[in-house]
Parts: structure tokens; sequence; C-alpha cells
């Protein structure tokens, strides 16, 4: 089964850049993505991005 959202370090594997510019789309809120936390975590969490909207860009149909 295909997983529906990727982490942070497999989009940067699957569009060919690093971690950190996947991290700077986050932040401009140029990619599809979710952050979940752990109950009662008080860190970041984990963060997940639409691997649809990721292949919608990559085949050029999602402007970011």
């Amino acid at each position: 089964m295909t997983e529906l959202a990727m982490t942070v370090k497999e989009t940067a594997e699957a569009l060919g850049v690093s971690e950190s510019t996947v991290y700077c789309m986050i932040y401009r809120n140029e990619i599809p993505h979710n952050r979940i936390k752990a109950r009662g975590c008080k860190g970041k969490g984990k963060i997940l991005i639409s691997r649809k909207g990721v292949e919608e860009w990559l085949s050029g149909k999602r402007r970011l």
C-alpha cells in the first residue's frame, strides 16, 4: 500500500532538494503539509507532507 504522506526527508529525496529547502517550502506554506503532535508533547512534533500534492507539483499540475 502506498503511503498518503511523506516525511521531510522523503520529500527532499523525491524532489531532489535538501531538507532545509523543504522546511523553507513548509514555512512559506508552498507545499501541502500537516503538523502532528503526540498528546502532551511539548516539542514541535512531526511534519507530514501530502504525497499527492508533491506528485501533482512534480507533474506540473500544482503551482507551489
